[in-house]
């Protein structure tokens, strides 16, 4: 029996097909052809790494001139303090609470704690229609390189809509390291001290050639390991922020510093490689990460928190998308926005059409690119039933409405309400001054978790 993926991936091959037997006249090429992707997620880049988000030290022109040239989110959200559970958002267009991935993989089942709670799903279903998947029915080439983190082998990239995949494993950080071997699954080693940022780059300009060779737009998703741990840098660039921190009399971590350039340059080679080419003008860009900053690498002040925390420093990320002839250059938006959103806003802007069953928690952000200042994205939600001692993390849940953010700690039922407008660095519990405001917020967070049948921890009857 014929299963509905497989028919839906098979009448995407019919429908490759039938393009190849009836090509297209240049005018219906010009008129027809749907812009490429280029989707660039960093690992664990914190909200103020570069320099466009206020960074001082940190050397970034090439992601720096990017905002200029498109638009610049300020109150841009990942969907989960640490990386799976967004990387699943991200693809699925669907809160974790509601992909049931909610921790990184595999995750850790922590005994002796006040609350039980359930292990995180293992991997990304294959019944999500996922992204990638969608635009590949709509006629893209998909690729995809670097880190995957979504589950083992039968849940790899290829089996969820992507034709290519290289160095995309269960891995969540390059175990041999940053130097090549690497020693990774779908990616043969280089000379040895090759550098694996330089390396993927090298590979998704690769695959870009050759999909530029056909008649149909692809999609590139570049999702680097780096910044993640371990902090493996050039030695020149170490060098040389260890000598800018010390002149600045700062505290700088020399290495994560000059991993966030290279990162940076990299970015640099796609986008130019992308104007040799003559792709510019046809290719929307966007660049994110998948949770706040490492407190043992960076600092994401003013913001309160790091990654594994629910505040926003754990969770607020840099946010870049470039949609030419469309977005006007150095714009800057202030609305709140969520990975989930992803989905259905490339659905959009590539002409696709959308798929609310699937993208059940995206909200496109096509207006704002265009510059309507007055979507409203609503509620936005946050769902981590863990305890992640090594991030200093509790489980708890947390709602945004416009600006203002509640968060409810499950262990000693903790709750606070903060206004971001006023209170950024989320300082100023407002609970006992506004108790309605902060109970009406933490109904809609809960109604919204029990329709995704989030499963809260509860107290283990066992723990002293």
């Amino acid at each position: 029996m014929l299963t509905r993926r497989a028919f839906v991936k098979r009448l995407g091959v019919g429908a490759a097909a039938v393009l190849a037997s009836h090509p297209l006249s240049a005018a219906e090429k010009t008129k027809r052809r749907a812009p490429n992707i280029v989707f660039i997620l960093a690992d664990d880049l914190g909200w103020r790494d570069l320099g466009c988000y206020g960074h001082k030290i940190h050397e970034t022109p090439h992601l720096d001139k990017l905002a200029e040239d498109g638009m610049r989110f300020t109150d841009g959200y990942a969907a989960c303090q640490v990386c799976s559970p967004t990387r699943a958002s991200i693809l699925a267009g669907k809160y974790p609470s509601r992909t049931g991935i909610t921790n990184w993989l595999p995750g850790d089942n922590y005994k002796g704690t006040p609350l039980l709670c359930q292990r995180t799903a293992q991997f990304m279903k294959l019944e999500e229609f996922t992204l990638a998947e969608a635009l590949k029915a709509g006629g893209y080439q998909t690729a995809f390189v670097g880190k995957w983190h979504l589950g083992g082998k039968p849940y790899y990239p290829q089996h969820q809509g992507f034709d290519i995949n290289v160095a995309g494993n269960h891995w969540g950080h390059p175990h041999k390291g940053y130097f090549s071997p690497y020693q990774m699954e779908h990616l043969k080693d280089g000379p040895k001290g090759q550098y694996l940022t330089d390396r993927l780059t090298s590979e998704a300009i690769r695959t870009m050639e050759g999909f530029s060779k056909q008649e149909k737009p692809w999609l590139m998703y570049m999702s680097y390991y780096t910044v993640h741990a371990p902090f493996h840098a050039k030695s020149e660039k170490v060098k040389k922020y260890a000598a800018k921190a010390r002149q600045a009399k700062v505290k700088l971590n020399a290495n994560y510093a000059a991993m966030v350039e290279s990162l940076d340059e990299n970015v640099g080679r796609i986008l130019r490689w992308l104007d040799e080419k003559k792709l510019r003008k046809d290719t929307i860009i966007v660049f994110t990460s998948d949770n706040g900053g490492f407190h043992k690498a960076t600092t994401n002040r003013p913001l309160r928190g790091h990654k594994g925390s629910l505040y926003d420093g754990g969770i607020r990320v840099p946010w870049i998308m470039q949609w030419p002839g469309v977005t006007k250059g150095g714009a800057v938006c202030n609305k709140p926005v969520i990975s989930s959103d992803f989905y259905p806003t490339l659905l959009e802007m590539t002409g696709q059409p959308l798929r609310p069953k699937q993208h059940l928690d995206g909200v496109s952000l096509a207006p704002l690119l265009k510059g309507d200042s007055d979507l409203d994205r609503g509620a936005i939600i946050w769902f981590y039933p863990h305890y992640l001692p090594r991030h200093h993390a509790e489980p708890g849940s947390a709602i945004r409405i416009g600006d203002w953010k509640f968060i409810q700690f499950y262990e000693k039922d903790r709750r606070e309400l903060y206004n971001l407008k006023n209170d950024i660095g989320e300082k100023n519990n407002l609970l006992t001054r506004m108790p309605e405001k902060a109970a009406k917020m933490k109904a809609t967070l809960d109604a919204m978790l029990k329709q995704h049948g989030a499963k809260i921890p509860a107290p283990d009857p066992a723990h002293r």
